[in-house]
């Protein structure tokens, strides 16, 4: 049985000519996978940084561009990569911010919403207290308002702010609103009111001998508040008043 030497031999060109199309297909599909996931991360690090996030929020204490500042060392590591918690914990650094929230926002990179602490009154020179009972440094650029002043010790900080919530909810008629509120161990509470009248309340009884000057105005003292300059209300059941033309 004679024949042709090659009857019966494989060839194996077409098989190795379709795996290595084979292998090309699957390189350039994985190399393309891996070029779709690092692009928007390479794309996001070659753009001006600051414009890649969108903060929100009502701004006084603190700004955009002070938050965008503290953001900029985590987007340089890209949109993917970008740790969010980090980012998070860096803007609630700042003690004027009270929640921050971040998302990622493609493509433009995250979009942050923050919240500010509310100041309630000034407190000396440098400092606002803020609803919470803490005292924050007063940013220079800050818009107060007409914010009333409480001032004291530091550490009766938060019998200072009761007191003045009190009287904020008693003393709520135009003029009678609070101006200054001070206490300090010799003289007591000290109040000043919108209209200009100051009145000294001692010790104890706060709310009481506000109550007492607060009918006298209605009543006896009603026609003379404009000439009134202070009201001393240490007193059992009696006022002392000083006229404006009077020498203190």
């Amino acid at each position: 049985m004679g024949g042709d030497g090659s009857t019966g031999r494989i060839n194996w060109r077409p098989w190795l000519l379709l795996l290595l199309v084979a292998g090309l297909v699957i390189g350039l599909g994985s190399g393309g996978l891996w070029l779709w996931q690092r692009l928007p991360a390479i794309q996001l690090s070659e753009v001006d940084t600051l414009e890649q996030v969108e903060v929100r929020g009502t701004f006084n204490a603190v700004s955009e561009e002070q938050l965008k500042e503290i953001l900029l060392p985590y987007l340089q590591a890209g949109f993917f990569s970008a740790d969010i918690r980090a980012m998070r914990s860096a803007i609630m650094a700042n003690p004027w911010i009270t929640s921050v929230s971040i998302s990622r926002h493609w493509p433009k990179g995250v979009v942050v919403e923050v919240t500010e602490a509310q100041p309630l009154a000034v407190w000396g020179k440098a400092h606002l207290l803020v609803a919470s009972g803490a005292l924050l440094p007063r940013p220079a650029h800050m818009r107060l308002g007409a914010l009333p002043e409480l001032a004291g010790d530091e550490e009766l900080v938060g019998q200072i702010m009761s007191q003045y919530q009190a009287l904020a909810g008693l003393l709520t008629t135009r003029d009678m609103e609070v101006k200054r509120l001070s206490f300090d161990d010799l003289g007591g509470w000290h109040l000043e009111l919108v209209s200009g009248i100051e009145l000294k309340l001692g010790h104890d009884a706060l709310l009481e001998r506000v109550n007492r000057f607060l009918f006298l105005s209605r009543g006896l003292l009603a026609p003379h508040l404009h000439k009134i300059a202070g009201v001393d209300t240490r007193y059992g059941n009696a006022v002392a008043v000083q006229w404006k033309n009077e020498e203190k």
